[in-house]
């Protein structure tokens, strides 16, 4: 979505495959689960975003041509809507915090983001 988005994902996706959970995985498998967790934190990025904007917005949204363009507007509208970083961060915390304690990472919904 946006650089600050990526890297806070790119942190949580880091602190998980280094927990005791993940961090005995032999490399290969260790990428298979980065993206699947890529996968799940951003999924969880845009539904949190969705959540948050008017209809309207989304529609702009859906009428853009370009996975690109459809990033650059979700960014834009995330930077205008007061707080959004700090809900997104505890949504984001808490779902890491529950792979952590169980190991499982959720299946993203069909059609996430590749």
């Amino acid at each position: 979505m946006d650089n600050i988005f990526e890297s806070f994902i790119e942190n949580l996706v880091s602190e998980c495959l280094q927990s005791v959970k993940f961090s005995f995985l032999p490399e290969r498998e260790k990428k298979e689960v980065a993206q699947k967790l890529r996968d799940h934190f951003y999924s969880m990025t845009i539904d949190t975003l969705i959540d948050q904007l008017s209809d309207e917005q989304v529609n702009q949204i859906k009428d853009l041509d370009s996975k690109s363009k459809m990033e650059e507007k979700m960014a834009e509208f995330a930077a205008s809507i007061p707080g959004f970083a700090f809900v997104l961060e505890d949504k984001l915390k808490a779902k890491m915090s529950q792979i952590l304690q169980t190991g499982q990472i959720p299946a993203s919904p069909a059609g996430g983001p590749n």
